[in-house]
């Protein structure tokens, strides 16, 4: 998704905070006491919790977010252009404040012209895409904390940079040339989109795999649109929408899985289905098959002309709530991932 429509949901979310007062404190207090017992699915699922995060480029979005809470949110999306500084003020109080950064770093300059990925892949040192590596290399090294890098997140919506495999060749030449200059706090997250897991085009998402060797964690991008960009669109559940990732990481065991953006649009005709959407996601990550999960972070945008697919938890008062929840819930409460 494009950060630059992150910005016209923060209005939103201050509206939404001021929603919350007490409906949101009994509901969470009615599900704590109607919960019971966790269930030995969900007591496994608790006692290894996974990241919960979402849209955090500003300090401003995170502070909104929190208010919405009443607590931290420990992982934060940011997107960066190639040519960006990395760790700007929000990002050093990020970290200083017990935040964990979700980094995408874009094939694309401010002036928005793009990189071609056989360009990154065959970059020889002392040439201007060397430099720029070497550079992106020692402002993550000076970070100094653990952060976890995405090189062109969704990389088959970006087909006019190249093929597939000078897309893999490109991530091997930046995460090589980051090593070479003693990035030790980094890990790279290789992330598709959901659909691209299912696949089965030449854009299918195995032929952007750069290889164990380069990947620390796989993510993947979901939504259920429902019939905010098609009237034809069927209402899908996040099991569904993520279900081809979950397959393909069963081909790579020794890595994390992780969800760096997902969301739903509304249901006119059903208050609420939305809401109940994202208790069925929470309660996803907590069933066997589940165990490679370990952050999940919604995407707090508003897609499409005039906003009609709104991803964004301030979309309704029970998506609100459902989002606290999720949020709360102690199988979402990790500090730190591996």
């Amino acid at each position: 998704m494009d950060i630059r429509v992150l910005g016209r949901v923060e209005a939103a979310l201050s509206r939404a905070k001021l929603r919350l007062g007490a409906t949101v404190v009994a509901a969470l207090l009615i599900s704590t006491t109607l919960s019971g017992p966790l269930s030995p699915a969900e007591a496994a699922s608790s006692a290894k919790p996974i990241m919960f995060g979402a849209s955090g480029s500003t300090r401003t979005l995170v502070e909104a977010h929190e208010r919405v809470l009443g607590q931290k949110l420990r992982g934060l999306r940011v997107y960066k252009q190639w040519d960006d500084a990395l760790f700007t003020s929000s990002q050093i109080w990020a970290r200083d404040t017990g935040h964990t950064l979700f980094m995408s770093i874009s094939s694309e300059r401010n002036n928005g012209s793009k990189i071609q990925w056989a360009d990154i892949a065959g970059a020889q040192p002392g040439s201007p895409l060397f430099q720029d590596m070497q550079r992106q290399a020692q402002q993550i090294k000076a970070f100094g904390a653990r952060v976890y890098i995405a090189f062109d997140h969704e990389p088959e919506t970006k087909s006019t940079r190249g093929t597939p495999a000078a897309f893999a060749a490109a991530w091997r030449k930046l995460v090589t040339v980051w090593r070479a200059a003693g990035v030790q706090n980094a890990r790279y997250v290789w992330t598709m989109t959901a659909y691209g897991f299912k696949r089965t085009d030449n854009k299918r998402a195995g032929l952007y795999y750069p290889g164990d060797l380069y990947v620390d964690h796989i993510a993947a991008d979901g939504y259920n649109w429902y019939r905010c960009r098609d009237a034809q669109g069927d209402w899908v559940e996040l099991s569904s929408v993520i279900e081809g990732q979950r397959q393909f990481g069963k081909q790579h065991p020794t890595k994390g899985l992780m969800i760096w953006e997902f969301g739903s649009a509304e249901d006119p005709a059903r208050p609420g289905r939305k809401a109940q959407w994202f208790r069925n996601a929470a309660a996803l990550f907590k069933k066997p098959g589940y165990e490679q999960y370990n952050a999940v972070l919604t995407w707090e945008g508003r897609n499409y002309p005039g906003g009609r697919c709104k991803f964004d938890y301030a979309s309704s008062d029970s998506a609100t709530d459902a989002w606290v929840e999720m949020a709360k819930d102690s199988a979402y409460a990790a500090i730190t991932v591996t």
